[in-house]
């Protein structure tokens, strides 16, 4: 049988992308995660951190003098107490507390699993206490809603263990110890407490009356274990016909479209959540969608778990910003921030960042940019770069509707700016948690032996006055802690009755957007 010049073409195109499939397969880098670690692989792997903290950390860079000593310290006991062969989520949650010692809302640990045994129940705070629910949410025990103590120790120990966790200001935000609050052995192992197949709880009711419940831990058979390595040694063996099929089915998550659209909340009041502040940017239709909220009396934003670097929101809610009528040396400076000098950081760093060189300011000569510099601090000129400003989006106040905005410390990058601009805001309210402080690029890289990826900031930022914002946060103007049921007609009731902020706008602005009152 005789094949024609094209067939042979095909077929020889066909084995070559075979093979270029199967070459990418096995380029592809597994996942090395070390499951333990000995004392030798503890010590490289700390002394590899702390050389790339030195280096490259923004928040290390401001106080070494106190940073240094501190976290070699603090490596000391790591490697003292872990002689013998360490977890790596053990070692991850020791490297997760050295990282908070530089307060950076920003330093964070990835890559590990923590099997060590989890709490078998939900735990959500109410006032100042909290309620013990199962997987449906639902009270485990009727009668006795609230938990007191865990095997003996009363909550408040808890959650100051849990806290060793979180960076500051998120220490005190009931969100973020909720998942290291669920992490019960670890815990277990910082209180001293003995390592049990159960956990004992003790449960309230509003009589004060108590009960005790004996519940067992989560089990992580060894059989189910074997099965899911040999099926991952099998996935690796498949062959190239079964790996473009699955490829042809794959459907990568962040590519499927997310319903965020504008709901409405009662006759004055919608509401409308954005977490991905890039795909807001590409998203005319959700732009749309506030744009027409923006026309309502009240709206209501949830940006929660809002992140990203990109400006278009903040630009299009500057419309409900008040008239500047400071006639100050640079109303339209909004931030000042500076990076981490490191040889392979080029110039334009924080261009992704919204920032500019000082010198990019035409408009201002030497005399008016050292002026406007004057209230930053000196710094030291080897380890940071020269000074990138921010300016404020050029938009016109309209209308004298109202905006209220979700937050949590999970408002990160660009929706910390958010935030920090609306609090001064006379027709803006933000409710919820105080934000982590995070605006700052990250640096991270791979430690060699426990394969955690480490993330730290390397960048600082600074309001118009030269005050770090880096770390500090932004309160709310109403506190609410945050969970997943939240009574939206309730949180309007709060927005009305909130007290109102010094009025700053001029009566005389052109208003465009909807005048009515909330009901």
């Amino acid at each position: 049988m005789s094949f024609s010049y094209r067939s042979i073409v095909m077929l020889l195109s066909v084995i070559i992308f075979a093979s270029l499939l199967k070459l990418a397969f096995f380029a592809v880098p597994k996942d090395n995660t070390a499951p333990m670690l000995n004392a030798q692989e503890v010590r490289q792997d700390l002394y590899a951190l702390l050389d790339q903290i030195e280096q490259h950390s923004a928040f290390y860079a401001l106080t070494p003098d106190k940073a240094s000593p501190q976290l070699k310290y603090m490596a000391s006991l790591i490697v003292e107490q872990y002689q013998d062969m360490t977890p790596n989520g053990r070692f991850a949650a020791e490297i997760t507390k050295l990282l908070n010692s530089l307060k950076d809302p920003g330093a964070q640990v990835h890559n590990f699993n923590d099997q060590s045994g989890d709490l078998p129940l939900t735990l959500r705070p109410l006032n100042d206490q909290w309620l013990a629910l199962d997987s449906s949410n639902s009270p485990i025990n009727n009668d006795f809603p609230f938990v007191t103590h865990i095997d003996g120790l009363p909550m408040s120990k808890w959650v100051a263990a849990s806290q060793a966790y979180l960076p500051e200001p998120a220490k005190q935000s009931q969100e973020m110890q909720l998942p290291w609050l669920k992490k019960l052995n670890l815990l277990r192992e910082d209180l001293g407490l003995s390592i049990k197949p159960y956990v004992l709880v003790t449960l309230i009711n509003d009589d004060l009356q108590t009960q005790q419940v004996t519940l067992a831990l989560p089990s992580h058979e060894p059989q189910a274990q074997l099965a899911a390595s040999n099926q991952e040694d099998k996935t690796q063996d498949m062959s190239v016909l079964e790996f473009i099929n699955q490829l042809s089915q794959f459907e990568r998550s962040e590519f499927q479209d997310v319903p965020y659209q504008l709901e409405t909340v009662n006759n004055t009041t919608v509401k409308l959540k954005i977490s991905d502040l890039y795909a807001f940017e590409l998203d005319r239709d959700l732009q749309q969608e506030l744009l027409k909220g923006m026309t309502h009396p009240l709206l209501l934003i949830d940006l929660r778990d809002a992140s990203g670097f990109s400006p278009k929101l903040l630009t299009l809610l500057s419309r409900y910003q008040d008239a500047d009528l400071n006639s100050t040396l640079a109303p339209n400076v909004m931030g000042f921030a500076h990076y981490r000098r490191s040889p392979e950081l080029r110039n334009d760093y924080l261009q992704p960042l919204n920032f500019k060189p000082l010198a990019a300011l035409d408009e201002y000569n030497v005399p008016r940019l050292k002026s406007l510099t004057r209230n930053l601090p000196s710094v030291d000129e080897d380890k940071f770069s020269p000074w990138y400003i921010r300016t404020k989006p050029v938009v016109t106040p309209e209308g004298r509707n109202r905006l209220a905005l979700l937050v949590s410390p999970k408002c990160r990058q660009e929706c910390e700016w958010i935030a920090y601009r609306t609090k001064s805001w006379s027709r803006a309210n933000l409710i919820g948690e105080k934000t982590s402080g995070d605006f700052a690029r990250q640096y991270h890289f791979k430690l060699p032996n426990s394969g955690l990826d480490i993330r730290f900031s390397s960048s600082l930022t600074y309001d118009a006055q030269g005050k770090l914002l880096s770390g500090a946060g932004t309160e709310p103007d109403i506190w609410l802690p945050q969970n997943s049921d939240i009574q939206w007609q309730g949180l309007v009731s709060l927005v009305r009755s909130a007290k109102p902020k010094t009025q700053l706008i001029q009566t005389s602005q052109p208003t465009k957007l909807a005048q009515a009152k909330l009901n």
